[in-house]
């Protein structure tokens, strides 16, 4: 057992003085030389049957102490190591045994210590679908204080990278964030990424983190709930069927989130759609029992525009006998719809702000009128007067150039609308 102990002893004292390997950086301490005594290094985790430590006598020891927790600390003024690796010998006696540790510490002027000037970096954003190894804009080149242990500072991403989206380019000019894969937006629009700079023997090292926004792309169409739609419609025997009546509703999502319009693909003389709402309205005299096909398209509102696969409806045109028509009145609403107004206007005639373009006609002296949802382009007076709100930008009127709206029309004289 004791000679056992004196050549660990010797060992560590070769410690003290040899180069050895190159440290590891998950093994070395920092310590800044300006700490003064009483500053904590580390602390050690005493095994079940530990009594005590004690430090190998090395010519290192004299600046170090440990307590009996297993405390490491600072006793003098380190700047005599400063630059220098220390390897510190603790030995830690149980009942029967003594085992050795090593403590890799490394002693740098603060000066040369690196670090971030901000511990968060925001504004990088790339676009999705940007191929491989396109630069992250919005930050320069990484760049971090101090120079470490030596050699020239090195970046990684050590954190965040969810299934390796993006590398860290080094070449003479600097550091560079670039993507790694194609990016999908709609996966995820952001990443935190945590990015690590070292030193060349990976002693010294510092951490920033970077947030980076991906920019959406129109790289999605619209697409339609149902593949295939039906509707039907009944009236009483001997009646009219009624104008504008509410038959039926599409509906259609973008996965980029867009506003959405939808269209015939071809025109019909017995229905037409709402663009902004996707309802199909009655407008002819259908034949009874019979049944049409209409193919209907969404597009989003965005420049270029992208338009969906079609759909198909199916409408169907039926005639009820007068006992089952009270059946139907309980569970079918319907709303009174006047004709579309479409007025076609130049750019200019909405220059000024407050004009009036147009007068929507009264049917009776009692009406007043509102617009149902807001619009950036105009509003709509309790006379009827549609007035110019913000001055028209054909540019912003998106594919359709139409400035669509609209208006609740309430009859005072019945409470109705």
């Amino acid at each position: 057992g004791k000679m056992g102990r004196v050549w660990m002893l010797a060992a560590l004292t070769c410690l003290s003085y040899c180069s050895g390997p190159a440290l590891s950086r998950r093994t070395v301490t920092v310590i800044p030389e300006d700490v003064r005594p009483g500053y904590t290094v580390r602390r050690l985790r005493p095994s079940p049957l530990h009594t005590g430590y004690t430090l190998a006598h090395t010519p290192v020891a004299q600046y170090f102490a440990i307590l009996e927790d297993g405390l490491v600390m600072t006793t003098a003024d380190l700047r005599p190591l400063v630059n220098l690796p220390i390897n510190l010998g603790v030995l830690e006696e149980t009942p029967n045994t003594t085992s050795s540790h090593t403590l890799h510490m490394y002693v740098l002027d603060r000066a040369d210590m690196i670090s971030f000037d901000q511990t968060l970096l925001e504004g990088a954003k790339v676009k999705e679908n940007s191929p491989t190894g396109s630069r992250v804009k919005g930050i320069g080149p990484l760049v971090a204080n101090g120079i470490g242990a030596g050699g020239p500072i090195k970046y990684s991403i050590v954190g965040g990278n969810d299934h390796g989206a993006f590398s860290i380019s080094h070449n003479d000019s600097g550091a560079y964030l670039l993507t790694a894969r194609v990016l999908d937006r709609e996966h995820r629009a952001q990443y935190k990424l945590n990015v690590q700079a070292s030193d060349n023997k990976g002693i010294d090292r510092a951490n920033t983190h970077i947030l980076v926004d991906i920019l959406d792309e129109n790289d999605n169409s619209p697409v339609f709930d149902k593949r295939l739609y039906r509707f039907s419609l009944a009236k009483v025997n001997g009646t009219e069927w009624k104008r504008f009546t509410n038959i039926g509703r599409v509906h259609a999502t973008d996965a980029d989130g867009d506003r959405l319009a939808y269209r015939l693909k071809d025109s019909s003389r017995i229905v037409i759609i709402v663009p902004q709402t996707g309802e199909i309205l009655l407008t002819g005299d259908p034949a009874l029992n019979t049944e049409y096909e209409v193919i209907v398209e969404s597009h989003d509102l965005r420049i270029p525009s992208r338009l969906s696969k079609p759909s198909k409806v199916y409408l169907e045109f039926n005639e009820e006998e007068m006992d089952n028509v009270i059946h139907r009145e309980k569970r079918r609403v319907t709303r009174a719809v006047r004709p579309t107004k479409r007025i076609e206007f130049t750019e200019g005639e909405g220059e000024t702000e407050g004009r009036i373009v147009f007068q929507l006609e009264k049917e009776t002296e009692r009406e007043t009128f509102k617009i149902r949802d807001e619009n950036p382009w105009v509003t709509v007076e309790p006379n009827g007067a549609v007035r110019v709100k913000k001055k028209w930008d054909y540019e912003e009127l998106g594919p359709e150039k139409t400035i669509d709206f609209w208006v609740t029309i309430t009859n005072a004289g019945v409470g109705g609308r």
